[in-house]
């Protein structure tokens, strides 16, 4: 980290980042923000603890690279922004063969947590059209050789921006995963095929899936599964329909693979489920 520069609130250093710290008066508008770019290097891996203060923003120009979030590693390619919030492990790294290019800001502030909480924006990767133009601002001014005190709030403005974007350009998104929420619940007692669902709805197949799935956290599959097993048990406990009957009520292929899905699910086949519940009503 050589040739620091005696500005009163950046510090530069050239490597294959370039970074300017900015630390503002009486930490207004933010305690602390580092902006930089960071250029391809086949061996980047940045890893952070869960106390760490900092929330990162990048912005990612070129190159590819991956993120761990909720458990497991996620793609981060050119043209996406991620986000990494605070008290959180933050683990990622580039692709060797195609190493990122990106432009970041990690940002401390005392409001930044529920101001992402109140956009629902949570840890992960996004993209969006018109958040790229903050970014080079940022970097304008990370570059810029008299930064001063009025910098430091263009910055917060231009996180603000950011910020603002990226979740407006997720609510349509939102809006179609509702949409696809509210027609898998409606279907429940349908054999329900996605091709027709998304012809229905208006939307691919692949931005179907992968809409629903950001948004709910599971494939619609998946999510449909649960709601016919969650059926079937209401149905075990609270009529006197046959597994047979329940099975082609839900539109399963067949009574033994309703059975064996409901074991794998519940723990216990549909017979056994529906004798529990009324041991448990006859001690009531």
């Amino acid at each position: 980290m050589s040739n620091i520069s005696n500005s009163a609130y950046a510090v530069k250093y050239p490597n294959k980042e370039f970074a300017t710290v900015f630390l503002p008066e009486h930490a207004i508008p933010f305690h602390n923000a580092v902006i930089g770019i960071t250029y391809p290097t086949p061996d980047y891996t940045i890893t952070r603890g869960s106390s760490s203060p900092v929330t990162v923003f990048e912005y990612v120009l070129e190159g590819e690279g991956k993120l761990w979030l909720d458990g497991k590693w996620q793609s981060a390619k050119a043209g996406d922004i991620y986000i990494l919030r605070s008290g959180e492990e933050h683990h990622y790294r580039a692709n060797p063969s195609a190493p990122w290019k990106k432009i970041w800001i990690n940002y401390i502030a005392d409001y930044l947590s529920p101001m992402l909480d109140a956009y629902h924006l949570k840890s992960g990767v996004y993209r969006s059209e018109n958040a790229k133009e903050y970014f080079e601002q940022l970097l304008q001014i990370s570059q810029s050789d008299t930064p001063d005190q009025s910098a430091c709030y263009v910055i917060a403005d231009c996180l603000h921006r950011i910020i603002h974007t990226i979740a407006a350009e997720q609510a349509p998104r939102q809006a179609d995963a509702y949409r696809i929420r509210e027609a898998l619940n409606a279907s429940v007692y349908d054999k329900l095929n996605l091709d027709t669902l998304s012809e229905r709805l208006h939307i691919s197949k692949s931005s179907l899936i992968r809409t629903f799935k950001k948004h709910c956290g599971v494939t619609p599959y998946e999510y449909l599964l649960s709601q016919k097993i969650s059926a079937a048990k209401l149905l075990l406990k609270d009529t006197k329909m046959t597994v047979r009957e329940i099975s082609d009520r839900l539109c399963f292929t067949d009574a033994h693979y309703f059975s064996s899905l409901f074991l794998s699910r519940v723990g216990m086949r549909p017979k056994e489920y529906r004798m529990k519940c009324k041991g448990a009503a006859a001690r009531n």
